[in-house]
């Protein structure tokens, strides 16, 4: 008896347990049962698309703008690819991970898997049942094309205007653009029919998710623009993300005239075994700060022109013997750049570096002849790399762990240490170096300049004291 008892107790708790879940994961029910169950019921009331990672066609995310208010999130999805996407009753909710976007002013849900299907998102707002529009995954067939590819013009110097054109596949009918800070919180957010949209202009506003007219952007500052461009069905074929920053050379010297200009050494160089990335090497003088990257649009502008440089968001480390710094520029594009940076008394400015990635890839090579004849004074020569187009050759050398003895510069391809025979300019180091210590290991880093301060060749050898 006292078995039979126990059994119908059990029982009734798991009764008790699965009437009081009102989950469609766990108890079976289709989105029509769950609308019929809703007297209050707005179709298309939510704003969605989808879009697959960048670089991952296997990993979906389902973009939604949760309205004030908004509970009961939930994604739903055809139960089989094939079925009618109008009909409601073939969509089951899934259970999908959901995460902010935008410092939650929108947020995705995250789908990894590659088959494509239809989908929507439901929500409650203030009672009422609200249904996005379905939403057809395109992964394989239509993979979502990720660029920084935006033409940003300036109406003044804190009214940015973005300009692009659609990618391979050309089926958008709208585009939804984002203006977010360095954080990537939500500043504003706007719809448009147009491929352009003025910061903050709303006369080609098709809809809008802003809850109050944004705040104006502050000069120096740092932003990012972020573009989806949506097909009729909801899928996103192209995300344009791109980081800009108001103000440009000129304007940024013209709010420091209290400040001598003086020139700074640097030069640029495509990274070793990959011309996709730009290293960019200067050389701060003491108690120096403010750090600062900036690049034409392309090599067509004139150098010379300070107002067509504008200001990249870049770090830069201690290279070469602690006596220079290097920014790390993730880009092929061949333009006109140069470095900046302040003291308390002056504004120091390089001289313009024509960067050439594509067309002229720096040479790295470890090949230099080193003659030991003289004791602990070996004499260096090299050959010029592919493009020998070099007006002058720097060479640092250094000890471990990265210390400076020397830096000089010579028109020769051949150097002594210590000699100063053939040195000319100025050189790096402020102090006689040391001599050489017998069986000691030391480098050579030699650096072969045009006159545009692009890098043909870099060296780097590593030798004995002899």
């Amino acid at each position: 008896m006292k078995i039979k008892q126990l059994f119908l107790f059990l029982v009734s708790i798991v009764i008790l347990s699965a009437c009081s879940q009102d989950d469609d994961v766990t108890v079976a029910r289709n989105l029509q049962e769950f609308i019929d169950q809703n007297a209050n019921v707005k179709e298309a009331g939510v704003i969605a698309c989808a879009a697959n990672a960048n670089a991952n066609t296997n990993l979906v995310h389902i973009f939604y703008y949760p309205e004030d208010g908004a509970t009961n999130v939930r994604y739903y999805e055809l139960t089989s690819p094939e079925l009618d996407k109008n009909n409601f009753s073939n969509y089951r909710r899934q259970s999908l991970n959901s995460e902010s976007v935008f410092g939650g002013k929108l947020a995705r849900f995250v789908r990894p898997s590659a088959v494509e299907s239809w989908c929507l998102v439901t929500y409650f707002v203030a009672g009422q049942l609200r249904i996005s529009e379905p939403i057809k995954l395109q992964s394989q067939s239509k993979t979502t094309e990720y660029t920084s590819a935006v033409d940003i013009a300036y109406k003044s110097i804190t009214e940015p205007n973005f300009t692009w054109q659609d990618g391979s596949i050309d089926e958008n009918i709208i585009y939804f653009q984002v203006i977010s800070d360095e954080e990537n919180n939500f500043i504003s957010g706007t719809y448009t029919e147009d491929k352009f949209f003025q910061y903050y202009d709303t006369s080609n506003v098709v809809l809008n998710i802003n809850t109050e007219t944004p705040q104006a952007l502050e000069e120096d500052d740092i932003y990012n623009f972020t573009m989806m461009g949506v097909s009729k069905d909801n899928w996103v074929n192209l995300i344009i993300e791109e980081e800009f920053i108001p103000r440009n050379l000129q304007e940024f010297v013209n709010t420091n005239t209290d400040k001598e200009l003086a020139d700074v050494l640097a030069f640029g160089a495509s990274a070793n075994g990959n011309p996709a990335v730009t290293q960019i090497y200067y050389q701060p003088v003491e108690n120096a700060f403010d750090f600062r990257y900036y690049e034409t649009e392309n090599t067509l502008a004139d150098p010379t022109d300070f107002s067509n440089y504008r200001r990249k968001n870049l770090n830069s480390t201690v290279v070469l013997g602690n006596e220079f710094r290097r920014f790390t520029n993730n880009s092929s594009d061949e333009v006109w750049c140069l470095v900046t940076y302040s003291t308390e008394d002056k504004l120091y400015i390089s001289k313009p570096i024509k960067t050439k990635n594509l067309s002229k890839p720096t040479d790295w090579t470890t090949e230099i002849d080193i003659n030991t004849t003289e004791r602990l004074q070996p004499k260096f020569t090299w050959a010029d790399g592919t493009f020998a187009e070099n007006q002058k050759y720097l060479q640092i050398f250094t000890t471990d762990p990265n210390i400076l003895l020397s830096g000089t510069f010579t028109e020769e391809k051949m150097f002594q240490y210590y000699n100063e025979n053939n040195i000319i300019g100025n050189k790096i180091h402020t102090e006689t170096p040391p001599n050489l210590i017998l069986d000691q290991e030391y480098q050579i880093s030699l650096f072969g300049l045009s006159t545009d301060n692009w890098v043909n060749l870099i060296i780097q050898h590593t030798f004995i004291a002899e």
